[in-house]
């Protein structure tokens, strides 16, 4: 008998879920967290918002004795505190994000808005809504209409492109209104509604600028965005954040804190609603209550613990129900504690730390609703000098403890120590960078590379681009056995000044890098690089430009001066510059991009040297034709080599656009370049008039040893090649003119990888799909599905029910347990959650993978293209296996088990070696069989799970086809990891343990 890898199976029986009770008392209040401040105006000053509660009342009579305050661990003394009240506070600003949302979750979401808008006052408050889809979208700019809010969040949460088309005209308002001071009708704003469309103007911009800078989440760049924008809005400011989970790896647990401290510093505070949060009563009664520490409470009380993270005020934590204790004694031994912040969910952290709340869909969210409005409606500010004596950009914790009886406080985390008047856009990695350009002398403990290239009058202006880069061979690379991976990191400060010493343009980037382990040394001829673009009017100017290896913590720091001259007249040419690689590009992302070649974006080389192993020499530019004549422009390019030409050639030139620049790309194959110093040199003509620029570089490397074949003179070995122009290489013509083999590429000619890189990709991604489960440790996770069906096989889907289950990966061994069904507590067996139109699936851990990979499948892989996802370059292969082959397993009616031939896609991380997604399609099946047709697929990505990244399933669906066209959909989601293991000691009184 064959034995399957990966199945699902269609549960044709009568569906039925029996009613099942709700066990133990209602969620309770959580005991509000003790957190604190931010930095609002100046660090001479911290300034931070409380809400104080006795008995969950607000208290009217607070005086600074009544609270012990300590900043970084130094007690400090409030030099205000005065109580705001509705009556005494401005306009209060609540910003409604909705991030990427399952339909289930979104209707969820839209609910729990709703319900929002219903609850706060009539008067005082004004509402934005956005999601974020690539970027922060705006679909209803600040207003108390409720109508057009409920409106706008309708659209928000859906996720088609129709939908996203929808933010135009909101869009367009804000513009009209921050740039013109009226609306579209002519009509004039106040000056407060023009401020707050300018602050929204800001955000949408910003947040598209950190997604493509920083390579963060759009969900993450879209917060941070809002949390550094909104400081300029006065009064009480919150940000309502419907999101379905967050995974974080290692990497975005550093942006989740520099959106802590950008909205600490501008004294925002952050409502997290967890529209999928069926895990809060069943997962988090369970795996956070074990996995936090709540064990020893539970052993010791024999009470049902509260979940850790949320943020007081009832707003989170369920206690457990009756029996579960005896499963949290019985799986206790084999929790490894790993320190409380290795168990926050991140959501709820978010809340905290910025002095808002952890809000889970619940039966009644009356009383979460009453507490958010009285928190924004009445606090105390309070304010204190802190006691700094280094702006080192560190964050430093504030904590604020009742010292009178029964009084409950919350607040801000803390902030980071900048300098004083640093833009609230600075982020804490930047400040000891920022520190070193202000000292007399630099460090140069890194090698790295800085140019400034100039590509002339684009319709922004006089555009240029700052490439930074760094060599990974001068970084400290940390090597991660566990997890199979490598990582370099560095981080990156650069300014541009004017001749006065003004800074115009501030670039900073923290920029980790990962790879496979098998793959290091060939990435050690690899680079960081960071490339911005600026427009600058004629003048000098000087690029200060500041790194530190994260791992090593050396720093260096170059200056470099430059020169802008005025507008050149046409035609003309920008800087040639050498090019290291073409990576995939969305043109949405920035539209004014100057190294954008069509869909790609090119990645300068500024080594000024050709690696022995490169296939071709590229080289890009800009050419700016004259449009307004009609004599057609020509391009010539001339190629020298030790000082001597080699080659000349015409290149084509396509038609320009209507005052457009045209990108250019060119090659020169690899084999026409014999070792040697070169110089390549452009020249534009159009009429009489020309336009030349020149580049430089290096070919390393012994000379082909075909190049001087029966060509040199037995006593001219030793001389130099004085004759080079009459050597026939490969790829050289020698006939008059001495024309080169040099190529105009086509617009759409981004070169796929070879065939042996990519036959050594996938016997990389078949090493690591195989040994893929064994090398995950044990661990536990919530496995949330959705599932829906469509009747009529028209796109009608219909809900039928949600099923969380708590996911246990032991030895490399599967294992589920019900937690819930439509949101109530179940022991149901995955046996009897059988409905006529429900499936379910198991194999997401390694057995998806292994149906593809293992070498019996024999499976058939052809290069497709190139994407990315995320900020990942990622090469999609099509893959095909046959049914003779197959392990892929369908049970359908009468447990009739058939093993189909299947086909799909598999996206593979370009540095990793790892496969980010992939899809299985079945082909033909019989057509008495009860499946028709039927898919899968998997997104995968890297979760921080103890010290560790691991590669993790993150979500699926599955789909299905049966009778005549109805349709089945399962949506998978996979969140909560946390790791156990076997050999933990469990403490009997929770003050015994240490973290």
């Amino acid at each position: 008998m064959k034995a399957s890898t990966l199945s699902f199976v269609l549960l044709a029986l009568a569906f039925f879920v029996p009613s099942i009770p709700a066990q133990g008392a209602n969620p309770q209040a959580a005991a509000p967290a003790a957190s604190a401040p931010t930095i609002v105006t100046t660090v001479d000053e911290v300034t931070l918002d409380l809400v104080v509660r006795q008995k969950n009342k607000p208290v009217l009579d607070l005086k600074p004795g009544d609270l012990a305050i300590t900043d970084n661990g130094l007690p400090v003394k409030l030099s205000d505190l005065h109580l705001v009240t509705g009556e005494s506070a401005a306009q209060h600003r609540v910003t409604l994000v909705f991030d990427r949302l399952d339909p289930s979750s979104a209707k969820n979401a839209r609910d729990i808005a709703g319900k929002m808008l219903k609850a706060f006052p009539a008067i005082g408050f004004s509402f934005s809504v956005t999601n974020v889809g690539g970027r922060l979208r705006l679909y209803q700019e600040f207003t108390d209409d409720r109508t057009a809010l409920n409106k706008a969040i309708a659209l928000a949460v859906e996720s088609d492109a129709e939908a996203q088309r929808s933010n135009a005209q909101p869009e367009k308002n804000v513009m009209a209104a921050a740039q013109t001071g009226m609306d579209p009708s002519g009509t004039r704003v106040s000056a407060e509604q023009r401020n707050a469309a300018q602050v929204t103007l800001a955000a949408l911009e910003e947040s598209q600028r950190i997604t493509q800078d920083q390579h963060s989440a759009p969900g993450l760049a879209s917060l941070l965005a809002l949390a550094r924008t909104q400081r300029q809005l006065a009064g009480r400011k919150v940000i309502i954040y419907f999101a379905q989970g967050m995974t974080l790896n290692t990497d975005a647990k550093d942006m989740l804190r520099s959106i802590i401290g950008a909205a600490n510093r501008s004294g925002v505070s952050v409502y997290a609603v967890d529209a999928n949060g069926i895990d809060q009563q069943a997962g988090e009664g369970l795996v956070a209550a074990m996995a936090m520490g709540g064990v020893a409470a539970a052993i010791r009380s024999g009470a049902g613990p509260t979940a850790g993270g949320g943020a007081g005020g009832g707003l989170a934590g369920p206690q457990l129900p009756p029996g579960m204790l005896s499963q949290i004694s019985d799986t206790a031994d084999q929790i490894e504690y790993e320190g409380l912040s290795g168990y926050k969910n991140p959501l709820a952290e978010l809340a905290a730390s910025t002095g808002g709340a952890y809000i889970v869909p619940t039966d009644s969210l009356k009383k979460p609703l009453q507490l958010l409005i009285e928190d924004m409606t009445t606090y105390y500010e309070a304010s204190y000098a802190p006691p700094i004596q280094d702006y080192d950009g560190r964050f430093r914790p504030v904590s604020i403890k009742p010292v009178r009886k029964g009084l409950q406080c919350r607040s801000r985390a803390g902030y980071f120590a900048l300098p004083s008047g640093a833009s609230t856009a600075i982020r804490p990695f930047e400040a000891p960078l920022m520190k070193i350009l202000t000292e007399p002398q630099w460090p140069s403990d890194v090698k790295f590379h800085s140019s400034i290239l100039k590509f002339g009058d684009l319709p922004d202006g006089n555009s240029n681009t700052l490439v930074v880069e760094v060599p990974l061979s001068g970084l400290e690379i940390r090597e991660d056995p566990n997890a199979g991976l490598f990582s370099a990191h560095v981080s990156i400060v650069a300014d541009i000044k004017n001749k006065a010493g003004t800074v115009i343009e501030h670039f900073s980037e923290d920029i980790p890098r990962h790879g496979a382990l098998e793959t290091l040394d060939g990435a050690r001829s690899g680079v960081v690089t960071l490339q911005r673009h600026f427009v600058a009017g004629p003048g000098e100017y000087a690029a200060e430009v500041a790194i530190q290896d994260r791992n090593s913590g050396k720093f260096s720091a170059q200056r470099t001066t430059f020169e802008i001259a005025g507008t050149e007249s046409v035609p003309s040419l920008s800087d040639l510059t050498l090019v290291r690689r073409t990576d995939p590009f969305n043109l949405e992302a920035d539209p004014s991009e100057p190294l954008r070649y069509e869909k790609s974006r090119v990645v300068p080389n500024l080594s000024g040297e050709v690696p022995q192993d490169a296939k071709a020499a590229s080289l890009f530019f800009l050419i700016h034709p004259d449009t307004s004549v009609s004599q057609q422009a020509t391009l010539e390019i001339e190629v020298f080599r030790n000082g001597q030409p080699v080659g000349r050639n015409p290149l084509p030139l396509r038609q320009a656009t209507s005052g457009g620049a045209v990108p250019y790309l060119m090659s020169i194959p690899a084999n026409a370049l014999p070792a040697g110093n070169y110089e390549v040199t452009a020249t534009l003509i159009q009429g009489e008039k020309t336009s030349e620029r020149a580049l430089s570089f290096r070919r390393g490397g012994p000379e082909l040893a075909s190049a001087a074949a029966g060509k040199a003179s037995p006593d001219a070995s030793d001389a130099e090649p004085a004759s080079d122009a009459n050597i026939e290489t490969p790829g050289i013509v020698s006939h008059g003119a001495r024309a080169l083999a040099i190529t105009a590429l086509p617009p759409d000619a981004v070169a796929p990888p070879s065939q042996d890189d990519i036959q050594a990709m996938i016997a990389d991604a078949r090493k690591r799909a195989i040994s893929y489960s064994n090398s995950l440790p044990n661990f536990m996770c919530v496995e949330r599905t959705d599932r829906s069906i469509d009747p009529s096989g028209r796109g009608q889907w219909r809900h039928i029910d949600s099923i969380a289950e708590l996911l246990r990966f032991h030895d490399n061994s599967e294992s589920r347990q019900t937690l819930e069904v439509n949101g109530k507590r179940s022991t149901l067996e995955r046996d009897d959650l059988r409905g006529k139109n429900g499936a379910l699936s198991w194999g997401e851990f390694g057995g998806v993978l292994s149906a593809v990979f293992q070498p019996a499948s024999k499976a058939d892989f052809q290069w497709k293209e190139t994407d990315v996802i995320g900020s990942d370059t990622l090469q999609v292969l099509a893959y095909r296996v046959s049914p003779d082959n197959s392990s892929w397993g369908l049970a359908g009616n009468d447990n009739w088990k058939l093993y189909p031939g299947f086909h799909g896609l598999l996206y593979i991380d370009s540095a990793t070696r790892s496969v980010r997604r992939i899809t299985l399609e079945a082909d033909s099946l019989p057509r008495d069989f009860s499946i028709h047709a039927a898919s899968i697929m998997v997104d995968y990505d890297y979760i921080a799970i103890g010290a560790h990244d691991y590669l993790m399933p993150i979500r699926g669906t599955v789909s299905l086809r049966q009778g005549k066209k109805e349709g089945v959909l399962n949506e998978i989601e996979f969140r909560d990891y946390k790791r156990y293991g076997s050999k933990v000691k469990v403490f009997l009184d929770p003050k015994d343990a240490h973290y």
